[in-house]
C-alpha cells in the first residue's frame, strides 16, 4: 500500500518531475564501444555477462521520483537478442561502496524491473536506446541506486558507449555468472528516465508474401500528440490486425507453430484490437492520440497481416513496440 500511495503522489505531480538523467553524461555519440553487459558473439567470453554500477542521488536529482526507464547509446544499428535478461535496481547507502561480490550490493527489498526470455532489442546507433522496463522502481530521493543487468547468450553489433563510472563485472562464454566480480571505472552510459515518453521497437517479423512485416513509430509518445504504429511490408492492398497489449511477460513470446505460423511470434497480449487496409505497397498506420491524463502508461502494440500464402493459419506477425506515454 505505501508503494502505490507513494506512486500516486509522484505522478500527480508528474510536471515537475518529469526527467531524463544521464550518467556520467548525455553524449550518445562519445566514449569506448564496450560489449559489458550486453554480449558479442557466439561462444566468444562475452556471451555472458553481469554487471553492477550506481547512479548517485546528485546524477538522480535528490528527489523522490519514479525511474520508468533505462536507455543506453549503441555503436551500431541492429538486433540485439538474449536468452535471458535481467535487469534489477536497489537503493544502496551513498557511504557504502560497491563490493567486488555482487549479492553484497543489494538487500531483499531490490526489484527486478526486467526479466525475459528470448528477448530481441531493435537498437539504433548513438541515439539512447529504452531497453524496455517491465516494472517501475521508486527511488526515495535520498540513497543511490545500484543496477545490475545479467545477460545470458547475448548477440549485440558492437557494444554500448562507456564513461568513467565504476563497474562490478563478470563475462564468460558460458554461465551462470560467478559470484565475484572485478572492479574498472568504466560502465556502460546510462539514461534514466522519469516519467518522460519513450518509445521503443522489440522482437522480430516472420516472412510473409512481401517480406517481412515491420511495425516502426511516427509522432511522439508524449501527451497531447499523436504517436503513429506504422506498418510496412504488409501484403499490397491487404488487411491487417494491430493490437495493444499490457504486457510482454511469460507466456510471451508465444512461438505460434502449434496453430500453423512457424517462426511466428506474438508479443502481447490482446487488450485491444483494431483493423486496416493496407496500400498498394503492403503499408498502413494506426494514429493513437496521447490523452492529456495518461501519464506512466506503458503498453506494447504490433501487427498481424492476412497472408493466406504465408503459412497454413494465413497471417504473418511483425515485431512489436513498447509506448511509455508521459511528458
Amino acid at each position: 500500500m505505501r508503494y502505490f500511495t507513494l506512486l500516486a503522489a509522484l505522478v500527480c505531480t508528474v510536471p515537475a518531475l518529469a526527467q531524463n538523467w544521464y550518467v556520467p553524461d548525455n553524449s550518445s555519440t562519445v566514449g569506448v564501444c564496450n560489449v559489458i553487459p550486453f554480449g558479442s558473439g557466439v561462444g566468444s567470453s562475452f556471451y555472458n555477462a553481469k554487471m553492477q554500477t550506481r547512479l548517485t542521488a546528485a546524477d538522480l536529482g535528490a528527489l523522490p521520483n519514479i525511474i520508468t526507464g533505462l536507455a543506453f547509446a549503441s555503436c551500431n544499428t541492429g538486433r540485439a537478442h538474449y536468452d535471458q535478461i535481467e535487469i534489477v535496481l536497489d537503493h544502496i547507502p551513498a557511504a557504502q561502496v560497491l563490493s567486488t561480490t555482487f549479492d553484497n550490493n543489494l538487500t531483499p527489498a531490490a526489484v527486478t524491473v526486467l526479466n525475459s526470455t528470448n528477448y530481441t532489442w531493435n537498437v539504433t546507433a548513438d541515439v539512447w536506446n529504452e531497453i524496455g522496463l517491465q516494472t517501475f522502481f521508486v527511488y526515495n530521493g535520498v540513497d543511490d541506486v545500484v543496477v545490475q543487468i545479467s545477460s545470458t547468450n547475448g548477440l549485440a553489433p558492437g557494444g554500448m558507449r562507456r564513461g568513467t563510472r565504476q563497474r562490478i563485472y563478470w563475462t564468460g562464454a558460458t554461465g551462470p555468472a560467478a559470484a565475484v566480480g572485478l572492479s574498472t571505472a568504466s560502465a556502460t552510459k546510462i539514461e534514466a528516465s522519469m516519467l518522460t515518453a519513450h518509445t521503443s521497437s522489440h522482437g522480430d517479423g516472420c516472412v510473409g508474401s512481401n517480406g517481412t512485416p515491420r511495425l516502426s513509430f511516427t509522432g511522439s509518445a508524449q501527451i497531447n500528440n499523436t504517436l503513429s504504429f506504422d506498418l510496412t511490408n504488409g501484403v499490397q492492398n491487404g488487411i491487417a490486425l494491430f493490437f495493444a497489449g499490457t504486457t510482454n511477460a511469460g507466456p510471451f513470446p508465444l512461438e505460434l507453430s502449434f496453430v500453423g505460423m512457424p517462426s511466428c511470434y506474438a508479443y502481447t497480449d490482446l487488450a485491444a484490437t483494431s483493423a486496416l487496409i493496407l496500400d498498394p505497397t503492403g503499408a498502413g498506420s494506426f494514429p493513437f492520440p496521447i490523452p492529456p491524463t495518461a501519464i506512466g502508461a506503458l503498453f506494447y502494440g504490433q501487427y498481424a497481416v492476412l497472408d493466406p500464402a504465408a503459412n497454413v493459419f494465413g497471417f504473418t506477425t511483425s515485431n512489436y513496440g513498447r509506448v511509455l506515454t508521459g511528458n
